[in-house]
């Protein structure tokens, strides 16, 4: 069930058939139970506790209840923004780390699992997670952590000269679209997200120095949650420039997922503290005995409170210059944009988020894939998403 009580998944007796409420926004995470081809998802990793097999050994006559941390209303939402994509969209409780929604395109009926068995692994990809599960190229988005290591390690008050272009062991690199910014604050390389910017301090900060930031966020390392363990990529190759400058503004070999991004985001809104995302809020068994409860846990604290509140700022700044919408309760949303390309033609359009900006509640990570978009065109989906959990629609 989820965090209110709505009934998610059940089944009427042992062994008989699973019946899921809102498949297609749940199946990414929910996964399904099969007598024929067994289990996936939440249903496989939580089976021996939602099981019937066991109960009548220890005198219980039901399986236990799974309680999640997901808002059902707010799940369908984020499904509804992103269905026509391949994509994905994670909401994180901003101050705890509970997983508020965790949605996935494509996704697949899970009440018609066994019927259209065969039709579902002619499709690429479908049983497996964008949120969580598939990295992909972050883009700009990955700024947030090359940010990090600018203020962390003194080259705030750099001044760079943007022509447009840098050239890097004999590559031009550009900005998009070309843009020239001239001379650029770190402030300023953030808010016009000048790839420039970035590769400039990057290559300034050099690998070593990247590689140890992306380090403190987990990046390339296995992090093991309730229900999953979260990979990532840091890979520096051959560790020469180009291979820096174009780690710096998100566009190396680095590939992360969508939750991941979040969590980095979740740290920058609270005070540099990084929160272990959950999904279980709680386990009752069939005597109604509560044999586990989900708890909010500081994971880390990859930067310090003063750097983190430094980049609070430049993405409240860039909210305002992406125009964000001030939600009906009158609080504002900071954000980031990114486009990633992929190299065939097609971008990864992201936009990772916080608000109120002013003293962040909810993170919103949301992600278009394989598409000809760009970041900002994220923006009606995450304000929409606010105005359910900040606003005043029902």
């Amino acid at each position: 069930m989820d965090r209110n009580g709505e009934i998610l998944a059940s089944s009427s007796e042992p062994l008989g058939k699973r019946t899921y409420k809102s498949p297609k926004a749940f199946s990414s995470l929910l996964g399904y139970w099969s007598s024929i081809y067994d289990t996936a998802g939440l249903e496989k990793t939580f089976n021996e506790d939602l099981s019937i097999s066991e109960c009548s050994k220890k005198g219980e006559k039901t399986g236990a209840t799974l309680k999640l941390t997901i808002d059902s209303g707010l799940q369908a939402k984020a499904y509804q923004a992103i269905s026509q994509y391949q994509g994905s969209a994670v909401v994180l409780d901003a101050k705890t780390g509970e997983i508020l929604a965790l949605t996935s395109s494509p996704s697949f009926n899970a009440n018609k699992i066994e019927e259209e068995w065969e039709e579902l692994n002619q499709k690429e990809g479908i049983f497996t997670s964008n949120a969580y599960q598939n990295g992909a190229i972050p883009g700009s988005v990955f700024k947030l952590v090359t940010s990090a290591a600018i203020l962390e390690n003194g080259l705030e008050d750099d001044v760079v000269h943007d022509t447009g272009s840098l050239k890097v062991d004999g590559r031009e690199i550009q900005n998009a679209g070309g843009a020239e910014y001239g001379d650029l604050t770190f402030e300023e390389g953030f808010i016009n997200s000048s790839n420039v910017y970035f590769m400039t301090e990057g290559l300034a900060l050099g690998a070593d120095t990247l590689e140890q930031t992306m380090k403190k966020f987990l990046i390339g390392e296995k992090i093991s949650l309730d229900f999953t363990d979260l990979t990532s990529n840091r890979d520096f190759g051959d560790y020469s420039d180009n291979m820096v400058a174009t780690t710096s503004f998100g566009q190396g070999n680095t590939l992360i997922t969508p939750l991941h991004m979040a969590m980095i985001t979740q740290s920058i809104a609270n005070e540099g503290k990084m929160m272990k995302p959950y999904v279980v809020e709680s386990i009752t068994n069939g005597k109604g005995e509560v044999t586990k409860k989900g708890k909010s846990e500081e994971l880390t604290q990859p930067v310090s409170k003063e750097t983190a509140d430094k980049i609070k700022e430049v993405m409240k700044k860039a909210g305002e210059k992406y125009e964000m919408k001030t939600l009906s309760d009158g609080s504002k949303i900071a954000a980031k944009t990114g486009t990633a390309q992929r190299g065939d033609g097609t971008n990864n359009a992201w936009m990772v988020s916080f608000a109120p900006a002013d003293d962040p509640q909810y993170i919103i990570c949301v992600n278009h894939l394989k598409t000809n978009e760009f970041g900002i065109a994220l923006k009606d989906s995450v304000e929409g998403l606010y105005e359910h959990l900040l606003g005043t629609e029902d």
